[in-house]
């Protein structure tokens, strides 16, 4: 059986597939495969793996038309239908990068705990980015981001906290828990929220989600979608762009990602909530939402993969 398999989505970033390729050199296990799907085949990151000749490196071909649930369901299908199966699986985004071998630190956790999900601390700039959601009201969407917006330095150790969703930046789970929740639902969500659907569907089939406070990334936050909160834009193209698949507000996305996720007594008024949140970005423009959402102190990151 092998260690295990990560699977890595990008799209023309080379210099970030680099930066991470090297920081695998931390990894004494060599049991493992790095599943890189690449959504712009035969490109500079194509060459760049072939040239660098790690043999623990599988390409996979997607395609521009793919985004982040698709590209991860590509590389997802490849380990479920080859030999031999991985022991845990990661899902890894291709902006971060850390010094240490995350693999020991991540096993280290899973010898003490029952079989469940892991994420880690993503660090930005000395500061803990949003690295799990607490649930503190579903009808009402009032959500908690545990020690975002600390500094990284008064981090605790030896604490799991547990969250209800998971950014899949870096998270670790076993290969059953993949055989029994499937994979992504890339045609209902194919970009944002699908990350969080995911781990809220592997926590319904007894996985439960935890941010473990001993292992940490560092990762890029200007790699991000369309973000209404912080980019000037003006009125038409935030509606022009609103409903766009890269859209974290885009409202059809935020309809189905309750209708999946939330339990069925919060579903119409987390519906209506979302569904006005929404509106009011558009509207208002990002300074406005920003400071009657608080989002900078909640550690919202701009992104939710």
């Amino acid at each position: 059986m092998r260690t295990a398999s990560f699977v890595i989505p990008t799209f023309r970033e080379t210099d970030k597939i680099k930066a991470l390729i090297h920081s695998f050199d931390n990894i004494r296990d060599e049991n493992i495969d790095i599943i890189i799907v690449n959504g712009n085949p035969n490109d500079e990151t194509s060459q760049w793996l072939r040239d660098c000749s790690d043999s623990r490196i599988i390409e996979k071909a997607g395609n521009p038309s793919l985004y982040w649930a698709g590209l991860v369901n590509v590389g997802l299908r490849h380990i479920l239908e080859s030999e031999p199966r991985p022991a845990y699986v990661f899902l890894m985004n291709a902006d971060i990068v850390f010094s240490y071998d995350i693999l020991q630190s991540f096993l280290n956790e899973a010898k003490i705990l029952p079989p469940c999900q892991l994420g880690v601390v993503t660090v930005s700039n000395g500061k803990i980015i949003s690295s799990g959601v607490q649930v503190i009201s579903w009808s009402f969407t009032q959500n908690r981001h545990p020690l975002a917006g600390s500094d990284v330095s008064l981090l605790p150790k030896d604490r799991l906290i547990p969250v209800d969703f998971l950014p899949t930046r870096c998270i670790m789970f076993p290969f059953e828990a993949l055989q029994q929740a499937g994979i992504t639902s890339e045609e209902k969500l194919p970009h944002y929220c699908s990350d969080y659907e995911f781990t809220a569907r592997l926590s319904r089939f007894g996985y439960k989600a935890f941010i473990a406070t001993n292992i940490t990334v560092e990762v890029d936050t200007q790699n991000t979608g369309n973000d209404v909160y912080y980019k000037k834009t003006s009125l038409m193209k935030r509606v022009r762009s609103l409903f766009s698949v890269k859209s974290p507000s885009n409202p059809v996305y935020l309809t189905r990602f309750i209708c999946m996720a939330y339990p069925w007594y919060a579903k119409p008024t987390a519906i209506l909530l979302y569904l006005l949140r929404s509106l009011l970005e558009i509207v208002l423009g990002g300074t406005a939402v920003k400071k009657l959402f608080h989002r900078a102190e909640s550690g919202f990151s701009g992104r939710q993969v």
